[in-house]
């Protein structure tokens, strides 16, 4: 118990230029995770996966600024509330897309096109807002872990994320 204590007191010691940078390395690999899903398994992400992704390029952003400007007390505050609101944006994101997937398919829509075609044929006004709303392929579950789909895992991601952030955000206010 003593062990535990003496790294959560390291931990809190550590500066925030070290945490930013350490949720711009977890942005990183849930993007490199993405490609690899997209272009060596052959997944085709559909709008919301690219709309979590979006997210994940915004946090990775304000991570990265917060790790290179290695900010004071009130930038901290600034920088981990930014991105816990983003990070909470891409949960809230991912819970939708793992809620629709397991709708009867009689309660949806109907099945929009792909991604690519989207991007190829839509206006960008177009584009965002099927981004946001989904279409009817964001509705396969393609891939699965332990029997959950990818969006639950990612959306864990960003939760975890989030409670980063939030700890983060805690520890800038004096006791």
């Amino acid at each position: 118990m003593n062990n535990i204590i003496k790294l959560y007191q390291r931990a809190c010691e550590m500066p925030a230029r070290t945490w930013f940078f350490f949720g711009f390395l977890s942005c990183v690999a849930m993007e490199l995770a993405a490609i690899y899903f997209q272009f060596v398994l052959g997944l085709e992400p559909c709008p919301l996966c690219i709309t979590q992704r979006l997210i994940t390029f915004s946090l990775a952003f304000i991570f990265l600024i917060g790790a290179v400007h290695n900010p004071g007390l009130v930038g901290i505050r600034i920088y981990a509330g930014l991105a816990a609101l983003a990070s909470f944006a891409g949960a809230s994101v991912a819970t939708y897309h793992f809620v629709i997937q397991h709708l009867p398919h009689e309660e949806l829509s109907s099945c929009g096109p792909g991604a690519s075609y989207i991007l190829e044929h839509f206006k960008l006004a177009d584009i965002v807002r099927l981004f946001l709303t989904g279409t009817g392929d964001c509705t396969q579950v393609v891939w699965s872990f332990l029997g959950l789909s990818m969006p639950f895992w990612v959306g864990l991601c960003f939760l975890g994320l989030c409670a980063f952030c939030l700890w983060r955000l805690v520890l800038a206010f004096p006791r």
